[in-house]
């Protein structure tokens, strides 16, 4: 240990730190002794710097107890935790190394193997999903081996926390290792547990192959190239090639759940054999996990029959309880089930021996009762006969249906419900054991049930134009359904206004959206301004949106500084902002008196009349020719203007 280490070796006056597991970019795993139960776990102390960090130090809070929660055998158990001045989390202690170690120790597995580490993972995976957990970073360094060879999953909950804080790793801020993370992953979406699939399907890919599909030059470039691209699974892994194929498809939807996964490795078990034993890189030399194993016998399947597991994979199991062990220098100890000592002979499956061994004993009893004349007093009744059924094909029926005929053959039903499209709500969607597969009375059929479609969440459409409104509801499978208009003086014509369903609602795939689009501003009715002064109709304008254009002119009928006339007219319907163009009266307009001098009074006032004014009197004999006038000749006055004649001087 180093000098740092050497000064934590006791954490919170319990967990006294024993030796170095294994360490990475966030924490250190030491094999640690609790000194309050005596007996050996492990204890991943994290990086000093998460001790700092806020926000981490309540995620991790948070994500700890929830975590603690889960009860199931593929699920690593988690002991204990502690935030103050060290942050660090206490698990069992799993003596026979990670599905890392197994690899790197230049083992590749078969896909007998493959599909058995696939089908626990699974199940644990499946249970977690149940619960409201989803992983996030499924890869072969979390996927751990007890000494018996149980796998369990590592780091449900603090995957999350430690991607959430401030902490960022050497390769990055993405939640989850790029090398194993799905597509949606790197957008910032909300994942389900279907991304923890598409990660285990590229671990199981890895194991069986070697290789890692899709990866990149870096961890963007690996992210990137995943997006729209589904995984090619090779074909040496024969019948789980279809399986990891949906497994990796880069479409969430198209993926299978853990639940469904399993029911997909069960049935590729039908076609694979029985697998080798995987030697375990944390065991002695010799020791190995996989014979005896009652996962491999009930996942593989034999001439005779499909032997599939009863027990619905989402359901907690009773998890053994610890075992106190002593710290050994020779092999890490497991705290849930014994370590196999060096030198120590592997447990083999005794009951081949015990039944020569039974037979000969009842051979020999049964000779010496009859010759002593008591044979009859051996014979027992038989052992009942086991009655079995074939599974009839459920899938793609209603589930009341194949409930009533489940009851006929007196099985129990486990029902899972799942969302797919393309689905009926009530329409099965998998079965498990498969149809055709005999399966004795009181056995399980575990079905997955529609509830119907995918569930899309509406996006935010207020401001979109309806083409973009169109686009963003076609990219989450919805559509527009009913196209209202109504007058906005704020919103541009075209723009959305409303939408009929809230965003962030979910809603079935094809769902339709209703959309209230703007019409723009509501067209104005002009007023009557003739008669009005100038700024009443300049008022009355502008309170309409509109723009009043003026000029002046001469009138003979409308007094000077009111409305002569505005265009267009009165009552005419025009859109906000529009041009009207206003007369303002000038008055009547100016006049030159003519000159009538020598003419007769009679024929002046003719041509003073002609000319817009008016004689108001004829100063002198009015049979004489006129001198002049007043006002003179030649004087411009306004039209109308009253002129006295002169006959006289």
């Amino acid at each position: 240990m180093s000098a740092q280490q050497s000064e934590t070796q006791l954490l919170g006056n319990r967990y006294r730190l024993l030796s170095l597991i294994g360490s990475g970019s966030s924490a250190t795993v030491f094999r640690a002794e609790d000194l309050t139960l005596r007996r050996e776990v492990a204890v991943k102390l994290l990086h000093p710097a998460l001790a700092t960090d806020g926000p981490f130090r309540r995620r991790f809070e948070s994500e700890a107890r929830h975590a603690a929660s889960l009860n199931h055998p593929n699920l690593l158990a988690i002991y204990d935790w502690d935030d103050s001045s060290r942050v660090y989390i206490v698990t069992e202690l799993l003596a026979g190394g990670s599905l890392r170690q197994v690899l790197d120790s230049g083992q590749t597995l078969s896909p007998s193997q493959a599909l058995l580490v696939g089908l626990e993972a699974a199940r644990g995976l499946a249970h977690a999903h149940q619960e409201g957990f989803v992983h996030r970073d499924i890869k072969p360094a979390n996927l751990m081996f007890a000494a018996g060879g149980r796998l369990s999953i590592a780091d449900f909950g603090i995957a999350r926390a430690v991607a959430e804080a401030s902490w960022t790793e050497p390769d990055g801020a993405l939640i989850g290792t790029a090398r194993y993370a799905a597509p949606e992953q790197a957008l910032g979406r909300g994942v389900d547990g279907k991304a923890d699939v598409y990660a285990l399907a590229l671990t199981l890919i890895e194991a069986a192959s070697g290789e890692v599909p899709l990866v990149g030059s870096s961890p963007l470039a690996t992210m990137v190239l995943r997006q729209d691209t589904d995984v090619e699974v090779p074909s040496s892994l024969g019948p789980l090639q279809s399986v990891f194929s949906r497994a990796g498809s880069s479409d969430p939807t198209k993926r299978p759940s853990a639940a469904e996964f399993i029911s997909l490795l069960e049935e590729a078990a039908a076609e694979l054999p029985k697998p080798d034993p995987i030697a375990l890189v944390g065991l002695p030399s010799g020791a190995e996990v996989g014979e005896g194993s009652q996962e491999v016998e009930a996942a593989m399947v034999s001439t005779r029959a499909v032997v599939h597991s009863s027990v619905d994979p989402t359901t907690p199991m009773e998890r053994p309880e610890p075992v106190e062990v002593k710290p050994s220098t020779t092999v890490p100890a497991a705290t849930v089930e014994p370590a196999v000592t060096a030198g120590e002979p592997r447990r083999r499956r005794r009951w081949p021996y015990v039944l020569v061994m039974l037979i000969a004993v009842l051979g020999g009893a049964a000779a010496v009762a009859y010759q002593a004349g008591t044979f009859d007093d051996l014979v027992t009744e038989p052992e009942p006969v086991v009655i079995t059924y074939p599974l009839g094909t459920y899938v793609g029926g209603d589930i009341s249906a194949a409930e009533r005929e489940i009851q006929l053959n007196n099985w129990t039903t486990s029902i899972t419900t799942t969302r797919s499209d393309g689905s009926v709500q009530g329409e099965v969607l998998t079965q498990s054991p498969a149809p055709g597969v005999q399966l004795e009375e009181g056995g399980v059929v575990s079905l997955v049930v529609s509830e119907g479609v995918l569930l899309h969440a509406v996006p935010l459409l207020v401001g979109l134009s309806r083409e973009e409104a169109e686009l963003a509801l076609s990219a989450v499978d919805l559509a527009v359904g009913a196209i209202l208009r109504t007058f906005s003086e704020e919103v541009v014509e075209g723009e959305v206004l409303e939408a009929s369903i809230v965003p962030g609602t979910e809603v079935e795939t094809g769902g339709a959206v209703d959309l209230t689009l703007s019409a723009g501003p509501e067209p104005r009715v002009l007023p009557q301004l003739v008669g009005r002064t100038r700024a009443e109709a300049e008022a009355q304008l502008l309170a309409l949106g509109l723009v009043a254009v003026v000029t002046d002119a001469f009138s003979d009928t409308v007094a000077e500084g009111l409305v002569v006339s505005s265009e267009p007219p009165a009552e005419a319907t025009v859109e906000r902002g529009t041009e009207v163009a206003v007369v303002i009266s000038k008055g009547l307009p100016f006049v030159q008196v003519p000159d009538v001098v020598g003419m007769s009074a009679a024929d002046a006032a003719d041509a003073l009349a002609t000319a817009g004014l008016v004689v108001t009197d004829t100063n002198g004999p009015p049979n004489k020719d006129v001198l002049g006038t007043d006002p003179p000749a030649g004087e411009s006055v306004r039209q109308g203007t009253g002129v006295v004649i002169f006959t006289r001087r």
